[in-house]
């Protein structure tokens, strides 16, 4: 039948398509996105969640329509935003959201004030990764050296691990991370864009200013850096003394960003050298004052300008520059923040024998690290608390501190509580040298331009893109803040960089859209429960010498750990954040229309499901847009989920609220492969094959399935020709020892099953004999088919077969014990994960394959490892099993297992060579194909199946006796491998239809076309197996399949439960309902029956009213539809209509 093509315009761009699409796949035909949640061109379109409405525009004026429902018309004109739409997106998204409970970004990532992906380099580091983990810091932090020794790291005070047995070293991981990087041949240095000819001012080399400078040059700007001081680093270098961040690793660090191009002139003060207007005139078009805060606070005081006395500042820049200041034997350090702590311990290292901090607080509410204040005591250092300085009186050669003690009143704006003097306490103590360390300010007054500063000299400036009221000029630091941490002052110099980046290409600076991040909250908060899966660990500490022998030297008295102690120190994260954020589609879109996070978002009242071997569910993060149920019904044919209410919240998860393993659920991933929340998720797999990777005991192996290419090939960009040359030159760049193409197992499979047949036929054995390939058929037949199993071919799977063969004879050849050998496979189908977890395909513990990725799992390593298969060199398949054929390519299509295993029965039972290698019959994506090939004198009876819905159907017949075949062929997914759940969800109709094609030309192109012409597998029978079917491929290449038990074991206090009647109660929550406030309402009867105790009386369900939304929202009493219910009305429908019924029931 032909397809009819209609005109039609979209956001004004005329186009055509065939009359059976939807306005959304025609859109994106063109290239326009529409967005959409619970959308997948394989299924049918949303019924519960609708985010694709579009206007549509006839004769009767603009009407919303859904993008995912409606079929284009002949001259239809569509338009995909507008203000209108925008509203309602916003509205029907943040009502989505209402109940989402989950972590966008883990809560350190979101503490930390450059906000580091923590999450993601700590990840990269218990994988062994180190140069990526470097890479994500600098990405935010172009001083993970300076930061891994002096950052008070407040992230790690948000660490959720700290619920369980302390938080995770964060530091110390960033630490190892750039120690790491310094001691390569190569460290890391990013690529800067192409040089803009914009030339950029930076005024101080503080944090801010590096920072500022770091990521300017990055855009490709060119940076020139005013700095006061004979050396950069500000406050790093002239407020820290060198054994808490030695001068080496400061200097080696600030040169990595001069090395990008910056420039850096020394000994230039604003306000002396230059100015900004002589900037400007110079050509600079834009500035950044990074001018920090190195004035010291006066403590105001009588006598605090006597000789003897100096800033804590003074004293620690006198270090830096090489002197030694006489200070005696006794020194006082007034204040009790780092720079006090950092005093105190300086005097102690230059000989002072009493060295006593004075501070008028307790312990609890100094502001210097706990650390600091620790070793501090343990160097000697002696604390007086509860004591503020009244004056300082000259006593010969000595210095009579005047004190007062203090009690503590309420808290002043700090937080901390106030200290108040206590009437006649005054006492005295006695120095050689005072050092003031109360605090610092900053000296804007050199700027020359009232306009950017406040009365006390700070700069006054945009706190989101950090400009000042001189367009032109920024700032950012301690000078506009006061004083702070460091990674405070390079947040705020990328911010500023990607500020006046904005401004300089631009002339504009509209301030960014944050992203919607949702969070959990405190771990404080959170209910013990979420930690009982946790097992405890201990922390592991950065290695610092004993008080007595780091107490002499300005020597750094810390180190930092091997590889092995980060690796496991990084092993301890949780990974609090969603696995899903950086392709999670309900978070793009909240972000997009600027959603924000509701912080009084309910508590979890479902558990996480981790129970299953591949999958994870978390149903706190579900949206109900059902995109999950509709690929396992309609897609797979199993129906595992569905809709269900439990503890009187709506969810989707397994049929019955079974564990999802003992449900229909064949393992196939598809499920978490569409969910657009994370509320599905797959478990990750990368960091096991990075660690193998990365241990040099190991010898890695991988497998590359033929489906994957197609794949592969449609999303890079490149011939399907060139895939696989190039997929072994990226393997061997990741650190493959040996790339293998599965196609040589698919031959080994179809010698074993193609014998096994031919033998069933002539020896009268059970027929017909269906293949067993696809683990998710296997999963199916055993579950619900277990009388089938002895149809199923006895061989295992060409994954299953490689693993074999590689543990059992590659090994040996090779010379290595098996359990050092580490098979990956790359397949293009998550069931396969399940399947080499399968015990029978282990022995002695050691699995015949160790771990299994996906399509997608590779196209995300290859990311992280900047491979681009575009501009590498290709490589051919390594030379033990290198000779494939085209019989085993199109073993990732439906059809190509059956096709394969002809080409061999033909030549086995004519005993001649094939003029023709094609069946066509058996080929395409029908769900069922049927076909009798003649084989000389015999006929076969052949079946093609795809789908498990129609595997069942097939099922049926045969045990009907309707089912005259001989060979059957099943997969489970739809037209085979091709379209596996491992592989990247097709945006359009037509992929499935390019994969298949694209291994049918392989096929043709290649130059063996059938199994039993393989010599690499002749090599194999002629070296170890014997001949196919022998005893040994028996034992190596076949298994046997068994029932499956689906039984949940039930408490026998269950069993005893007197169940009265239910009464059922149904909101419909389909689309206008559910913007009319159906999911209110929902929320409503739900706490309202919980109040009454009557939760077990009724049973509240969310349906749909078919087509009676007009008049919602609904409420549906057995089959009566109630109309047009008030939402904040809940209580009142319970008592109008819901009590009676108990009353009639006589409760």
């Amino acid at each position: 039948m032909e397809v009819k093509m209609l005109s039609l315009i979209i956001d004004g761009k005329a186009c055509t398509a065939h009359e059976t699409m939807t306005i959304i796949d025609a859109a994106r035909a063109i290239g326009i996105s529409i967005p959409a949640l619970g959308y997948d061109p394989r299924v049918s379109p949303p019924s519960t969640v609708e985010v694709a409405f579009v206007e549509v525009e006839d004769e009767t004026g603009i009407r919303f329509v859904s993008a995912t429902s409606t079929t284009v018309s002949e001259g239809m004109v569509v338009q995909t935003t507008s203000e209108a739409l925008n509203n309602y997106r916003k509205i029907y998204l943040q009502a989505l959201l209402r109940n989402h409970y989950g972590d966008c970004v883990a809560p350190c990532v979101l503490r930390c004030p450059a906000h580091i992906d923590i999450q993601k380099y700590i990840r990269h580091a218990a994988s062994g990764n180190f140069a990526e983990a470097l890479e994500t810091i600098k990405e935010n932090n172009p001083l993970p050296v300076v930061c891994g020794r002096v950052c008070p790291h407040p992230c790690e005070a948000d660490c959720r691990r700290g619920a369980v047995d302390g938080a995770v070293n964060i530091n110390g991981i960033k630490r190892f991370a750039a120690d790491w990087d310094r001691l390569q041949l190569s460290p890391y240095s990013p690529e800067c864009l192409p040089d803009t000819g914009i030339r950029i001012a930076v005024v101080g080399a503080g944090p801010a200013g590096l920072s500022a400078a770091y990521f300017l040059r990055r855009l490709g700007h060119a940076v020139t850096i005013f700095e006061m001081q004979e050396a950069a680093g500000g406050m790093l270098r002239w407020g820290i003394p060198f054994y808490r961040l030695p001068e080496k690793e400061l200097d080696e660090e600030i040169e990595t960003i001069l090395s990008l191009g910056v420039e850096i002139r020394y000994n230039k003060k604003l306000g002396r050298d230059f100015s900004l207007e002589s900037l400007k005139q110079d050509g600079y078009a834009a500035i950044f004052l990074g001018l920090g805060a190195q004035k010291s606070t006066a403590i105001g005081v009588e006598g605090e300008n006597l000789p003897g006395v100096m800033s804590g500042l003074d004293f620690l820049a006198k270090l830096a520059r090489g002197e030694k200041p006489a200070i005696g034997q006794r020194v006082l350090v007034i204040g009790g923040g780092n720079t006090a702590m950092d005093a105190a311990r300086s005097a102690v290292r230059l000989g002072a024998k009493d060295v006593t901090i004075v501070y008028r607080r307790t312990r609890q509410e100094m502001p210097a690290q706990a650390l600091e204040i620790d070793e501090a005591v343990e160097e000697g250092v002696n604390i007086q608390f509860l004591s503020a300085p009244v004056s300082i009186k000259p006593m010969g050669e000595l210095l009579q501190l005047v004190c007062t003690r203090m009690k503590l009143g309420e808290p002043d704006k700090s937080g901390r509580r106030r200290p108040v003097t206590v009437p006649g306490s005054e006492f005295t103590l006695t120095a050689d040298t005072i050092v003031a360390a109360i605090g610092q300010a900053v000296d804007g007054f050199c700027i020359g331009k009232e306009a950017l500063i406040d009365k006390w000299g700070t700069v006054k400036a945009n706190k989101t893109t950090l400009q000042t009221a001189e367009p032109w000029v920024f700032s950012g630091g301690d000078c506009v803040t006061g004083p702070d941490i460091a990674i405070a002052a390079i947040a705020a110099g990328k911010r500023a960089a990607e500020s006046i980046n904005r401004y300089v290409r631009t002339g504009q600076i509209a301030e960014p859209g944050q992203p919607y991040t949702c969070t959990k909250g405190a771990w404080q908060n959170l209910p013990p429960e979420t930690f009982k899966g946790v097992k405890p660990g201990e922390r592991n500490f950065i290695p610092v010498l004993e008080p007595s022998a780091r107490k002499n030297s300005f020597d750094d008295p810390t180190s930092t750990w091997d590889s092995d102690t980060a690796m496991a120190e990084a092993m301890r994260c949780l990974e609090c954040g969603c696995t899903e954020r950086y392709a999670c589609d309900l978070r793009d879109l909240a972000s997009q229309y600027g959603v924000k996070f509701d912080a009084l978002h309910p508590q979890q009242r479902l558990p996480i499901d981790a129970d299953h071997p591949i999958i994870t569910r978390d149903p706190g993060k579900c949206i109900l847009c059902g995109l999950c149920l509709k690929v396992c019904r309609e897609m797979e044919g199993v129906s595992a989920l569905s809709f269900y209410e439990t503890n009187n919240v709506l969810t989707i998860g397994p049929n019955e609220n079974r564990p999802l393993d003992l449900t229909t659920c064949v393992a196939c991933g598809h499920c978490a492969a569409v969910c657009p929340t994370g509320a599905l998720t797959l478990k990750p797999v990368l960091p096991q094959v990075y660690r193998a990777l990365h241990d040099p005991r190991l010898t890695v192996v991988a497998q590359i399935a033929p489906a994957v290419r197609a794949a592969f090939s449609r999303h890079y960009g490149i011939d399907a020709g060139e895939v696989m040359p190039l997929l072994n030159a990226g393997l061997k760049q990741l650190g493959f020892n040996f790339v293998f193409d599965t196609c040589w197992a698919a031959d080994l499979t179809i010698m074993e099953e193609g014998t096994e047949f031919l033998s069933r036929l002539a020896e009268g054995g059970v027929l017909p004999q269906i293949t067993s390939c696809c683990p998710a058929w296997v999963n199916y037949c055993e579950k619900m088919a277990p009388d089938i199993l002895p149809h199923l071919s006895s061989c295992k799977s060409p994954q299953q077969m490689f693993g074999a063969v590689m543990k059992q004879y590659f090994a040996k050849q090779l010379g290595v014990n098996p359990d050092l050998l580490y098979f990956v496979s790359i397949m293009p189908c998550n069931a396969k994960k399940y399947e080499a977890k399968r015990p029978e395909f282990s022995d002695a513990a050691i699995p015949d394959v160790d771990i299994v990725l996906t399509t997608n799992d590779i196209i995300a390593m290859f990311a992280e490892k900047h491979v681009d298969c575009r501009t590498l060199t290709p490589l051919p398949a390594d030379a033990f099993f290198g000779k494939v054929s085209g019989a085993g390519v199109i073993f990732g299509a439906s059809g190509g297992v059956a096709e394969a295993a002809l080409r061999l029965a033909a030549e086995r039972v004519t005993g001649n060579r094939m003029d023709s290698f094609e069946y066509e019959g058996v080929r395409g994506l029908s769900g069922v194909k049927e076909a009798v090939i003649r084989l000389g004198d015999s006929k076969v009876r052949l079946a093609v199946v795809s789908g498990l819905q129609n595997a069942q159907k097939l099922i049926d017949r045969m045990r009907s006796g309707d089912a005259p075949y001989d060979l059957i062929e099943i997969m489970a997914c739809p037209g085979g491998c091709i379209n596996g759940s491992g592989n990247p969800a097709p945006q359009l109709c037509s992929e499935a239809e390019h994969r298949l094609e694209v291994l049918y030309r392989l096929d043709q192109e290649a130059p063996i076309r059938t199994s039993q012409d393989n010599p690499s597998v002749q090599a194999l029978y002629n070296n170890w197996l014997g001949e196919p079917d022998s005893e040994t491929s028996h034992h190596a290449l076949h298994t046997t399949y068994r029932r499956r038990s689906m039984r949940v074991e039930e408490s026998k206090m269950d069993e005893t439960i007197n169940v009265q009647p239910v009464i059922d109660i149904g909101v419909c929550i389909g689309t206008n309902c559910y913007v009319k406030g159906s999911w209110k309402l929902l929320e409503g009867l739900s706490a309202g029956l919980r109040r009454r105790g009557f939760t077990e009386r009724f049973r509240i369900k969310a349906r749909f009213c078919t087509g009676q939304c007009a008049g919602g929202p609904n409420v549906v009493i057995d089959k009566k539809i109630i109309g047009q219910v008030d939402p904040a009305k809940a209580e009142d429908f319970i008592e109008s209509y819901l009590m009676p019924l108990l009353n009639e029931q006589g409760t």
